[in-house]
């Protein structure tokens, strides 16, 4: 398999989804509820629908003075790596648009750059597992996924799947100081990159030709140190910024109310199976109102957890302990956090969708699942750029 095949699975899955924003804003104009959602590109709507939710959040880390994010809540819930790349990739644009725009768009060439990347790095780690045709499939499965749509929108998720795919790669091929560089900017992407510290490190205890002695001290050396640079950098951050090297816990916990445990699960449920289910009585209100899909996506982010648990479990002998150890501990860290967020952190798993391609033996099969998946991308996506809570 050659590098076309994640190439054409990225292309051809963002173009449906750029065609898809287009016509959903054209024919149903978003309409925001709150003062800050905001439309940073209203005349383009083939872009604007990507710049929502969490987008301003991260705009609002390198900007002194955003527009659009409440008063009330605390960007310290968003690590920054994200931001400062995507702060360097504005730089050009910054001679022809004014800061939040340039902003904007280099943050959409990190996103797309980084899941066409990422997508190389688990067609590359996959083929060397389990062969070309479940590379291959396992690709494309994750091209379709529902919620892939984040991978192209101002969101952290694609950098951080890129980092998190490549970072494992380089372990399995014994490249160390790599894999742990990588680890450690994914561990400032998102608060779950500190899952690929425990994975890196099992995955060095099972590959039986590693170095001793002298030399695997001071490998194991330099490899923790290169891993204690994203606590060190993170702390510092938060340290300079808002006085308190911890503060992305308060806020989480006291200001967005998240990793409540039990509490947010109850929180949850109640929000996407408000009573009544159906309000809509033609396919037009459908469309226009949020609460049919609202309910659809409780039950996928209800069958989501236990489905990528069993999942990972079951291909565990083929995606070794490193994939195996990350997937797990990565579900683990985001239990207390309720369903919220659930089909976008289920996306960057790709271990799980190793798995379903090895499921899916039949090329029949596969096709029967992809055809399943696409619409429910779509219909995400224009949802969310219409502003409704798809998260």
């Amino acid at each position: 398999m050659n590098l076309s095949s994640p190439l054409l699975a990225f292309a051809s899955t963002r173009a449906a989804l750029i065609v898809t924003g287009f016509l959903t804003l054209v024919l149903f104009p978003a309409h925001p509820v709150e003062s800050w959602m905001g439309l940073s590109f209203p005349d383009h709507p083939w872009i604007d629908g990507w710049v929502r939710w969490d987008s301003f959040w991260y705009e609002s880390i390198v900007d002194p003075n955003p527009r659009y994010v409440p008063s009330y809540l605390s960007n310290a819930n968003f690590f920054p790596f994200y931001a400062w790349v995507s702060w360097v990739a504005a730089l050009p644009f910054r001679a022809f648009f004014d800061f939040e725009h340039a902003f904007f768009f280099g943050a959409l060439i990190v996103s797309s750059v980084s899941f066409a990347l990422g997508l190389a790095a688990v067609a590359r780690i996959t083929r060397s597992l389990a062969g070309d045709v479940v590379a291959l499939r396992t690709v494309w499965l994750i091209a379709v996924f529902p919620f892939s749509f984040f991978f192209t929108a101002v969101y952290a998720d694609a950098l951080y799947f890129c980092l998190c795919a490549w970072s494992l790669v380089f372990a399995y091929e014994r490249r160390w100081y790599a894999a742990c560089a990588l680890a450690s900017m994914a561990a400032m992407t998102r608060i779950p990159g500190i899952a690929l510290f425990p994975a890196l490190g099992l995955e060095y205890l099972r590959q039986a030709n590693r170095p001793t002695g002298r030399r695997a001290i001071r490998q194991v050396a330099i490899c923790l140190g290169i891993l204690m640079l994203a606590p060190l950098v993170i702390g510092l951050y938060y340290e300079w910024r808002y006085d308190n090297p911890l503060e992305f816990l308060r806020a989480r916990q006291v200001g967005w109310q998240r990793a409540s445990g039990i509490a947010g699960y109850v929180r949850d449920w109640n929000y996407f199976f408000e009573s009544p289910i159906f309000p809509c009585r033609t396919v037009a209100d459908c469309v226009r109102e949020f609460a049919p899909t609202r309910a659809l996506l409780g039950v996928l982010y209800l069958l989501l957890l236990p489905s990528t648990i069993v999942l990972t479990l079951m291909a565990a002998k083929t995606l070794g302990v490193g994939l195996t150890a990350w997937a797990l501990i990565s579900i683990l860290l985001s239990l207390p956090n309720g369903f919220d967020g659930v089909g976008r952190f289920t996306a960057v798993l790709f271990p799980v969708f190793i798995s379903m391609a090895l499921l899916l033996r039949s090329r029949r099969a596969f096709v029967i699942a992809c055809a399943v998946c696409l619409p429910f991308l779509l219909l995400f996506f224009a949802q969310f750029a219409r502003w409704r809570q798809v998260l």
